[in-house]
């Protein structure tokens, strides 16, 4: 079979001509089927309607680690972002935090540890019995990530890892 090339409004080519045998066409569309049919289980999607009752602008993402991610919208508190476990059983919701709402003490631990820093995002997570504090942080070109638990200590989120690989990495 043969693809065309296709050009857009403004002249730019999107798809170049392409030639596929039965083997590779047959391949493609059952690709595009397995990728297409993966949809939230019911457990899940009932466990997260009933929490979150008035969520808008909900989009699912499973991740690497075999759970489900939501990411919504709440008016209370803008977007927000909530982990399901395959058995339906919320494993922690997490929302941005700005301005003031940083807890002053980690921000002051955050400037101290990495002076020449500059701190991106600052989500709180929250896990029901405990809260955490993840600060997204760009460093000497490096996009990184330091979790703060609530007995005190800290671990570092390497850029390497699925919440950081699809971000781009600034230039020294």
């Amino acid at each position: 079979m043969r693809i065309l090339w296709i050009t857009g409004a403004r002249g730019k080519r999107w798809l170049d001509q392409v030639n596929l045998g039965p083997g590779r066409l047959l391949g493609c569309l059952l690709l595009l089927a397995v990728a297409c049919t993966r949809k939230v289980p019911d457990t899940i999607d009932r466990a997260f309607t009933s929490k979150f009752l008035n969520a808008r602008d909900i989009e699912w993402h499973h991740s690497p680690d075999g759970h489900w991610l939501v990411n919504f919208y709440m008016e209370r508190f803008d977007y927000m972002t909530a982990s399901y476990t395959l058995d339906g059983l919320l494993e922690y919701f997490e929302l941005e935090l700005h301005g003031e709402e940083v807890p002053k003490q980690l921000m002051d631990r955050v400037k101290k540890a990495y002076p020449e820093g500059d701190v991106y995002e600052v989500y709180e997570r929250n896990r029901g019995n405990s809260a955490e504090y993840i600060f997204e942080l760009v460093d000497h070109g490096s996009l990184f990530g330091v979790d703060f638990f609530e007995d005190g200590h800290s671990q570092i989120i390497p850029s390497d890892d699925y919440r950081f690989t699809s971000r781009i990495l600034v230039g020294d």
